[in-house]
Parts: structure tokens; C-alpha cells; sequence
């Protein structure tokens, strides 16, 4: 990450690109660069961006094509725990927009602080961001709270099939491509669901089959 940001002095024009899972990192990065008053573009092929994402500053500014204007291409998929201790090392001011995003990405990367990977460090860094001017209430809402009518859709479906096998200590669920078409939802809609049957008691491990009965996805409860 330092060598990213030792890169971003010396370019005129910066294009960061993303995947969906870290537009957090995009948008803090995004910001940083905005202080070094250089021009900067943000892109993430991602076909749908869910609009949970769009607490995220500068989420507008999102394209899903390159620019071949740019003369430094990022592609960044780091943690946003990693870019803040770089930030720290390096003296560089986090401002209430970079502050956001690294929230949001830390909301993001440990699944609400509630994760097998969650650890003082996480809740040290959120405190620390807060005091920067993070809108962690913002993100709590889009990122926690916030659901779509496509996943609710797609749950009511997913409960409709739902069974629990091997004394009730594996939820199995069945999912088609008729039941991702109907309610506008995706594989990583299904996946979120499947997380929460982890609550119920007893319940050791989700299973997620297509149609034909193969394997799309095994998720077990963290210990």
C-alpha cells in the first residue's frame, strides 16, 4: 500500500479500478488523491453495483469503462485496515470522506465486527475513524440495516425450501435460476441468507444446491 501511494505523487491522472467487494478501498483512495489535487477516476466493471454501496463518497463518480487518458492504472483489492495504518505511518490526515470509506470497508470486511477476524485492532481503528468525522451512521444503515425487496424476495423462496438435516445441525437450502430471475437477485444474495441461518440453534453449517442438486456454496459457523 505504501508503494501504491509513493506511485500516486508522481501521476498526473490516477485510475483507480475495483472490484464490487472493495469499493470502500476505491472511494478512501479516491479521496486521498483529491487531496494531492490530481485528477482522479474510479471505475468497477461490476455489471449492478448494489446500491448499499452508495453511502460510499463518491460513488456517483463510478464508471464501468477504463480511461485511457490516465497514466497511472490502480487495480487495489487491500484491505481498508491496511490502507489506514499506512495513512497512520505516513503522518497523512484522514479527512471525514476517506474516514467514511474506511468505516464502511471495515463494517464490509468483518461482516459487522462480528467475524472470526474481528479483534481489538478493528474496533480500535472505527473509534479512531469516528474521530476523524466517519458517518458511521450512514454506514450502519446502507451497509447493516438496508435490505431490498429482490432479498426478500428471494428469502421468502429460500425458507420455502429450506430443510434441516443430520439432527438439525446442517441447513440445506435449494436455489434455481428461476428463483434468481424472479426476485432480481444473484448468488451473492443467496449467500448473505444462507449466513443467517448460522444463528439458529444447533446449526453448524448452511449448504447452498442448485437444481440439480450440486453444491453451489458451504458455509460453516465460526467458533
Amino acid at each position: 500500500m505504501n508503494k501504491i501511494l509513493q506511485n500516486i505523487s508522481s501521476a498526473k491522472h490516477i485510475e483507480i479500478e475495483v472490484e464490487e467487494g472493495f469499493i470502500a478501498l476505491g472511494s478512501a483512495l479516491y479521496s486521498y488523491v483529491l487531496t494531492k489535487h490530481k485528477k482522479v477516476s474510479f471505475v468497477c466493471k461490476t455489471k449492478e453495483l448494489s446500491l448499499k454501496y452508495s453511502c460510499f463518497p463518491w460513488f456517483e463518480k463510478i464508471r464501468k469503462t477504463n480511461y485511457s487518458s490516465a497514466d497511472l492504472s490502480l487495480k487495489v483489492d487491500s484491505s481498508c485496515l491496511e490502507l489506514f495504518n499506512t495513512l497512520k505511518l505516513l503522518n497523512i490526515k484522514i479527512n471525514p470522506k476517506m474516514a467514511t470509506a474506511l468505516y464502511g470497508g471495515l463494517i464490509l470486511e468483518t461482516e459487522n465486527f462480528v467475524n472470526s477476524k474481528t479483534n481489538g485492532m478493528f474496533f480500535a481503528t472505527a473509534s479512531e475513524l469516528i474521530e476523524s468525522g466517519a458517518d458511521y451512521k450512514l454506514c450502519t444503515n446502507y451497509l447493516v440495516k438496508r435490505v431490498t425487496l429482490s432479498e426478500l424476495r428471494l428469502k421468502a423462496l429460500m425458507l420455502q425450501k429450506m430443510t434441516l438435516k443430520m439432527d438439525a445441525t446442517v441447513a440445506e437450502f435449494k436455489v434455481s435460476e428461476i428463483d434468481f430471475k424472479s426476485s432480481g437477485t444473484s448468488v451473492n444474495d443467496a449467500i448473505k441468507i444462507m449466513k443467517e441461518s448460522l444463528g439458529l440453534e444447533y446449526v453448524e453449517k448452511a449448504v447452498l444446491l442448485d437444481e440439480e442438486n450440486k453444491i453451489i456454496k458451504t458455509i460453516e459457523k465460526e467458533i
